[in-house]
């Protein structure tokens, strides 16, 4: 993890003052704290990032000649995205994963049926999933590592809601600010439940986010391999 640093100094919006001097913004670290609205703004940005990068790698597969799609296996199958922090003028600093108290933070549970799972009756595990308008539920679990702690309230969650008919990924977002200070591990897990009758058949699954993207840059010592989501909260 590449510590946390200062971008470059940035101009003003008007550039430059009257006498032609360079005009500074203050350091992000003096900035004021981020409005509610500017919270959700970003928010609503960075989970139509996540959105448009799913489903490009949907349209991908879709595209790719059958021959050259593997045979899954799984019905289905959930990851972790973030922490996202609203980088923004005057705003925290970055990597996202290093996060100052009082800081707002995102993190996003990517579920993802799978289409290309054949079954008989001509059709496959994301339509049966899908089309029974199954309810679900994504489910936050923080702790605090540095204390061994139960992590902030605002880390644990559970959201609930249901399938739709032919749509194979679901975005879920949970938004937490940085408040006490150590080194945080979040999992993510979801319930696929089965629907009252007529559809008492219908299958029931669980999992765990296992597979975990980050935006933030390598360090010093180059990639590393997949983890837990962890990040850290510090106190100035």
């Amino acid at each position: 993890m590449a510590p946390r640093t200062r971008t470059a100094p940035r101009e003003a919006a008007a550039g430059r003052g009257s006498n032609g001097a360079e005009v500074m913004e203050a350091p992000p670290e003096m900035a004021p704290p981020l409005t509610e609205v500017e919270i959700e703004v970003q928010q609503a940005d960075a989970e139509a990032e996540v959105r448009a990068a799913v489903e490009a790698a949907y349209q991908e597969a879709l595209s790719a000649p059958t021959a050259e799609i593997a045979e899954p296996e799984l019905w289905w199958d959930i990851a972790g995205y973030g922490p996202v922090q609203p980088i923004v003028a005057g705003g925290p600093l970055l990597p996202h994963q290093v996060i100052k108290v009082g800081e707002p933070a995102f993190v996003f549970a990517i579920i993802l049926l799978n289409p290309f799972l054949a079954l008989s009756g001509g059709t496959n595990a994301g339509d049966v999933l899908a089309n029974f308008a199954l309810p679900f539920e994504v489910r936050y679990q923080a702790g605090n590592l540095t204390t061994w702690t139960l992590g902030q309230p605002d880390m644990q969650a559970v959201h609930n809601a249901n399938l739709v008919p032919h749509q194979f990924f679901y975005v879920d977002v949970l938004t937490f600010t940085g408040r006490q200070p150590g080194l945080y591990e979040l999992n993510i897990s979801s319930r696929i439940l089965g629907a009252a009758p007529p559809y008492v058949n219908a299958p029931q699954f669980a999992a765990y986010a296992t597979t975990v993207f980050n935006i933030d840059r390598d360090g010093l010592f180059g990639s590393r391999p997949p983890g837990p989501m962890r990040f850290q909260i510090y106190e100035a």
